[in-house]
Order: structure tokens, then C-alpha cells, then sequence
């Protein structure tokens, strides 16, 4: 019965065209790297591989509202134009110590060379703190993930700082990055912060600079940019440094299917991307103004490059009679700021093979 096959979708969606250029375990970002008044950063990178792995540390800090390069102490030695080039050896582990005689932040980027994959890299980061010559404060860091939204939940909104990294080598993309406070009961706050992230540009301030004049306890600060960037959070408590993780934030919407044969589907989308890599979970709840009893659910799986969003996912549940019908999702323009989106969809079965066609809206309700 077609009435039933309603749920394997190729979406067209009406968005904002993006770009990137980060790969996962080639490259990696750390938001926030500090030198001097005390301070060094180590940064460690092993190759995974068994090949040599060749790639490049790209420094740059923000001066006076202009990303400059950056030429801190790498073990020792003055980088030249913000630029330092790593080789690493199968199985090796590197360890670069990045000191400075002026306190300076600024961001780290390691962009590999090629793109094989027999020399992938795992890579942390640690700050250090000196004080007479002895060590009286580290605290570890896990590279930045790549994200189009983010939230940090807080308990000090004045010990709390933020980092953001536009790191676009392409010279082209600007990232509009939106902040917002949030209560602890979920209530926005209202006072929106707007940051203009220009291509491989750094921006490091405590929320209570970003939001000046507002005064509370916790809550949370959500983050939404229109072209994918890099965070790092941290806590400043009593001159002692922790780090908060910076994960990317779902976006849930509802969706509704209409079959060629004019059966309808209702239920819940969410997807979250971490960088060029996007997940999430698919619920039908009704069928033809049907409530499900228990909700048909699916994990969906996909990609976000240059703007182009691919998805899919496969289901075998009743009322499908357990046919493998498998889901995909293509639109060469996506944003998950848009808030009602429609186009077409088809569906395919395994057997007997099939495929019927549709349309769908996939609305999202709010910021949840």
C-alpha cells in the first residue's frame, strides 16, 4: 500500500549559500591562544598515519578591528607572516611551545598540505601559567569544533569568556555571528549582540564585555552565524582557568510529507552540524491525521559543504511492512536560520524497487 511509503524524501531547500574548507582530522583550530604576562600555549599533534604528514600552523590575532598575522616564539624560534610548517613523522608526536614577551591572544589554525588519508592527526591544546619560573596553572583544551550554532551554558556570567574564529584561508567569506543572553528559566534577554567576523579573523572577550551593563547569574548564551566558525569557552575563576565545551546546538523543526498519491506524514526534525558533518533524528508521529502510538524514528546522517546540504536515513518500521525505504535529502543552498522551508521529495523502496515522488514544508518553531 503506497499510502504507507511516504517517508523516503529528496528535499530541495531555499537558503543562504555558505563555504568551507576545514577537514576533521587533517586539520584543527584552536579559538584562543595566549602568550606572554606569564602565559605559553602547548600545542601537541600526533600523525595517526603511516605516512609523513606535512601542513602548516597559521597565526593571526585581531588589532585594532584588523586580523593581522601573527609572530609569537614557536620553541624558541620568531615566526615569519603568522605562518609556521610542520612535519610530522608516522606515528610521531610533535610538541610546539608558543611563548611571547608581551601578553598576546590570538588563534591557531594547522591546515594540511593534502588531503590523503593515510596521515590523519589528533591534536590539544594547554595553557600554562609561570609565576616566579614555577608552573601555578594549566588547564587542557580539545581543538574547536566548527559550528553554525552554539550554546554555552553558564553559572558566572563574569568569569565566563568566549572565543570565535572566522577561518576562511579563501580571503571571501564574512561571518555574521549573533549572540544571544538567555535566563536561566529560558528567557531571552533581548539585548542581541551582533559580531562581524571577517576571513581568518579572532575575536576573544568575557561575555560581560559583550553584553555591557547586564548584570545576573546563569544562564546561557546562544550562538548563530551564518557561514560555519570555531569557538573555544573558558572560566576565569579566581585567577584559575577551566574550559567549557563548545558543542554544536540541534535546531528542531516539524515537518510534513505529501505523498503523489496524497497521503500525509507529520513529525519532528532536528539536525545539528559539526562542521561539514551533520546529524540528527527523524519522528512520524501521524499518518493521515492518524496518531502513531508509538512514533516512527530514524537517525539521520549527512553532510554541509559549501552550502550544499545532503541527508539521509533508511527506515524498516511498521506501517512500512518492513521495507527498506531509504530517505535522501539534496539542496545546493541551506541555512538553518530559515524558518519555513518547501519543495519536493521522493521516496524509494528496495523491493519491490519504486520510487514515488512529493512535497513537503519543514517549518522551525524557534530557537529550542
Amino acid at each position: 500500500m503506497h499510502k504507507y511509503r511516504i517517508v523516503l524524501v529528496w528535499l530541495s531547500f531555499i537558503a543562504v549559500a555558505s563555504a568551507q574548507n576545514f577537514y576533521p582530522k587533517k586539520d584543527a583550530v584552536f579559538g584562543q591562544v595566549v602568550v606572554g604576562g606569564g602565559y605559553e600555549t602547548i600545542i601537541n599533534i600526533a600523525n595517526r598515519g603511516s605516512r609523513e604528514y606535512v601542513g602548516t600552523l597559521n597565526l593571526f590575532r585581531t588589532e585594532n578591528g584588523v586580523s593581522i598575522p601573527w609572530n609569537p616564539l614557536v620553541n624558541g624560534a620568531a615566526v615569519q607572516n603568522g605562518e609556521y610548517e610542520i612535519e610530522i613523522q608516522p606515528g610521531a608526536t610533535v610538541t610546539l611551545r608558543l611563548t611571547g614577551s608581551q601578553l598576546l591572544s590570538g588563534a591557531a589554525v594547522l591546515l594540511s598540505e593534502n588531503l590523503r588519508l593515510d596521515n590523519l592527526i589528533e591534536a590539544n591544546l594547554t595553557y600554562r601559567v609561570r609565576t616566579g619560573g614555577q608552573v601555578t596553572d594549566s588547564v587542557g583544551i580539545a581543538p574547536s569544533k566548527e559550528f553554525y550554532r552554539a550554546s554555552i551554558p553558564f553559572e558566572k556570567f563574569t568569569e565566563t569568556a568566549l572565543a570565535l574564529v572566522n577561518g576562511d584561508l579563501s580571503g571571501e567569506k564574512t561571518a555574521t555571528v549573533e549572540l544571544t543572553l538567555v535566563s536561566t528559566d529560558g528567557t531571552p534577554l533581548g539585548n542581541q549582540h551582533i559580531v562581524t567576523l571577517g576571513p581568518f579573523s579572532h575575536l576573544a572577550r568575557f561575555l560581560h564585555e559583550l553584553f555591557q551593563g547586564q548584570t545576573l547569574d546563569g544562564g546561557r548564551v546562544e550562538i548563530a552565524s551564518d557561514y560555519p566558525i570555531f569557538g573555544t569557552a573558558l572560566t576565569l575563576t579566581g585567577g584559575e582557568f577551566s574550559s567549557l565545551p563548545l558543542e554544536p546546538a540541534p535546531v528542531t523543526y516539524s515537518i510534513r510529507l505529501v505523498s503523489e498519491e496524497s497521503s500525509v506524514a507529520t513529525g519532528e526534525l532536528v539536525l545539528w552540524a559539526d562542521g561539514f558533518v551533520v546529524q540528527g533524528y527523524l519522528r512520524i508521529t501521524t499518518l493521515d491525521g492518524e496518531q502513531f502510538s508509538e512514533p516512527i524514528g530514524s537517525i539521520v546522517t549527512g553532510e554541509l559543504v559549501d552550502g550544499k546540504l545532503r541527508l539521509s536515513f533508511t527506515m524498516f518500521e511498521d506501517p512500512f511492512y518492513l521495507e527498506e525505504v531509504t530517505f535522501s535529502l539534496r539542496r545546493d543552498n541551506f541555512s538553518f536560520e530559515t524558518l519555513l522551508m518547501a519543495g519536493t521529495f521522493t521516496e524509494t523502496f528496495r523491493e519491490p524497487y519504486e520510487i514515488l515522488t512529493g512535497n513537503f514544508e519543514i517549518t522551525r518553531p524557534g530557537d529550542r
